[in-house]
C-alpha cells in the first residue's frame, strides 16, 4: 500500500524526501501541483508515517488540510506573492501565516480555516482528589457548578468543538459526571476522561458503560511501593490495576497512561515500560514536570535537567514499535531533543491555548492546566482573547523558531516554563542555544 501511495504522490505533483536516520519525512507540493489530487494522497501518507517519522508538508497552506495543520511548514517571515482568502478570516494561524500563494487562490473552494474554535474543551470539574500525588497541581477544594459545565458543553457544541474532556482533581468524585457524559454523548462529542481510576468500581463501570471513548489514567508508580510513594496513598495500586481492566470492558477505545517524569522513572525506565505494556495501555504519555519552584523543593525527584530529557528522548526513540506507543506529551522544544526522537514528541499544541482551552473549576477559562492566565467565562470570548491572539501570532518567538520548519508542531516549548524563567513570552529555558 505504501508503494502505491508513493507512486500516486509523484503523479499528483508531490515531491518526497526521507531521512531514515533522523526519522524525517518531507512532503513538498511542487509548483503546479493539483491540490484536489494531492490532498487525498497526503492524508494516508500521514496516517502511515506519522507514528514513526516527523512528517512536514511545505509548498501549500495549512488550510488545505486544517485537521493536520501541525505538519505544515510555513515559517514566520515568508516572503512572496501571497493573498488573503475567505478562509483567512477565521483562521487561528492568520497572525503568522502570510496567506495563500497566488497560485492557490483558484483552489479557494478546498480551503478551510484552521481552528476557528478550539478542537477540544477541557472541563476541570473539581479540585478534590482521593490521592495526594506529589506532582499534582490540581488540589484545592473547588467544584464547578453542574449548570456551568452543561452550559459550557452546549456552547462548545454550537461552536463546532469536537472533543470534550472531563478532569479534576478526580472527576469520579464529581456527583454530576454521569449526567455530563450523557449530555456530551447527546451533543455528539468524542469524550475523554482523566482519572486516577482507583474509584472506577464495578458499579461505576456499569453506570458509565459506553460513555467514555478515551481514558487517561495517572500512573505515578508501577508497583505498590512506587505507586504509594508517588500518589501519597498506600494500598491503591491493586485497585488501580483492576480498574484499568474495567475501563477497557466498559467501552473505552483508547487507554492511556500518564506519568510525570521523575528521577525514579529515569533510573528504571525499562522496568516501567514493561509494566505499562503489561497493564495493557495503548499509549504511555510522559510529561515534563510543570511545577513551581516551591513544589519542586517539596518533591525534588521531579527536578530533572535538559540532559535528563535528552537521555529519556533517546530511550523513547529506541523502543520497538508496538504498544504502548510512548510519547513526550507536553511542551518540549524540538531543538532540545535528538532528531530521531521528535516523532515521539507532541510539542506544545495541546497546551498553552494553541488547540484547546480549560474551564477551571472556578468557572473561568484558561490556556492550560497549570496556567494562572484567565481568559473569561465564555468559550468564544476566551478563544478570541488578546492573550491567545498574541500567543498564536508567535511574533514573540526567537527568530530561529520563526524560521524553523517544525514550528507548527513544536510551537516554541512551554509558556509555563518561560514564565517561571521570567517572561511568559520569552524563550523556553530548554531551547538549544
Amino acid at each position: 500500500m505504501l508503494e502505491e501511495l508513493l507512486r500516486a504522490a509523484g503523479e499528483s505533483g508531490l515531491e518526497l524526501d526521507v531521512d531514515r536516520r533522523a526519522r524525517e519525512f518531507k512532503i513538498a507540493f511542487k509548483p503546479g501541483a493539483a491540490p484536489g489530487k494531492a490532498r487525498p494522497v497526503v492524508y494516508p501518507l500521514l496516517a502511515a508515517l506519522e507514528d514513526n517519522f516527523l512528517v512536514t508538508v511545505s509548498g501549500a497552506p495549512a488550510c488545505l488540510m486544517p485537521d493536520a495543520f501541525e505538519h505544515f511548514s510555513w515559517p514566520l517571515g515568508a516572503k512572496g506573492p501571497f493573498r488573503r482568502v475567505k478562509a483567512c478570516r477565521l483562521c487561528a494561524l492568520s497572525g503568522r501565516c502570510p496567506g495563500v500563494n497566488l497560485a492557490w487562490t483558484k483552489a479557494a473552494g478546498l480551503l478551510n480555516p484552521v481552528l476557528p474554535a478550539p478542537a477540544e474543551l477541557v472541563i476541570e470539574l473539581n479540585k478534590n482528589c482521593n490521592l495526594a500525588c506529589r506532582a499534582c497541581f490540581g488540589r484545592g477544594g473547588e467544584e464547578l457548578p453542574l449548570k456551568t459545565a452543561e452550559k459550557a458543553l452546549r456552547e462548545a457544541a454550537a461552536l463546532g468543538v469536537k472533543s470534550a474532556r472531563f478532569t479534576g482533581g478526580e472527576p469520579l468524585l464529581y456527583p454530576g459526571l454521569e449526567k455530563l457524559l450523557r449530555l456530551a454523548r447527546k451533543l455528539g462529542f468524542y469524550t475523554l476522561l482523566n482519572t486516577n481510576a482507583v474509584l472506577f468500581s464495578p458499579a461505576v463501570a456499569r453506570r458509565l458503560k459506553g460513555l467514555v471513548d478515551n481514558a487517561l489514567v495517572s500512573l505515578p508508580g508501577v508497583d505498590e511501593a512506587g505507586h504509594a510513594a508517588g500518589s501519597g496513598m498506600a494500598g491503591q495500586f491493586g485497585r488501580k490495576t483492576a480498574a484499568i481492566k474495567r475501563l477497557r470492558s466498559s467501552g473505552v477505545k483508547v487507554l492511556r497512561a500518564g506519568t510525570v517524569v521523575s528521577k525514579p522513572l529515569l533510573n528504571d525506565f525499562s522496568r516501567w515500560h514493561k509494566a505499562v505494556r503489561r497493564l495493557g495501555f495503548d499509549i504511555w504519555e510522559l510529561y515534563r514536570p510543570m511545577m513551581t519552584g516551591k513544589a519542586l523543593a517539596a518533591a525534588a525527584e521531579f527536578k530533572i535537567s535538559r540532559n535528563d530529557l535528552i537521555n529519556l528522548a533517546k530511550r523513547t526513540a529506541a523502543l520497538e514499535p508496538g504498544r504502548p506507543r510512548t510519547v513526550l506529551a507536553n511542551p518540549v522544544p524540538y531543538c532540545a531533543i535528538p532528531a530521531a526522537a521528535r516523532p515521539f514528541a507532541l510539542g506544545a499544541r495541546f497546551d498553552d491555548g494553541w488547540t484547546r482551552l480549560v474551564l477551571d473549576a472556578s468557572g473561568v477559562y484558561k490556556p492550560s492546566y497549570p496556567s494562572a492566565q484567565f481568559l473569561g467565562k465564555t468559550l468564544a470570548g476566551a478563544w478570541a482573547h488578546p492573550f491567545l491572539k498574541k500567543t498564536r501570532a508567535a511574533a514573540w518567538l526567537p527568530a530561529k523558531c520563526r524560521r524553523c520548519g517544525m514550528l507548527s508542531a513544536c510551537l516554541g516549548g512551554s509558556r509555563f516554563q518561560a514564565e517561571a524563567a521570567g517572561d511568559i513570552f520569552g524563550a523556553d529555558p530548554w531551547m538549544a542555544g
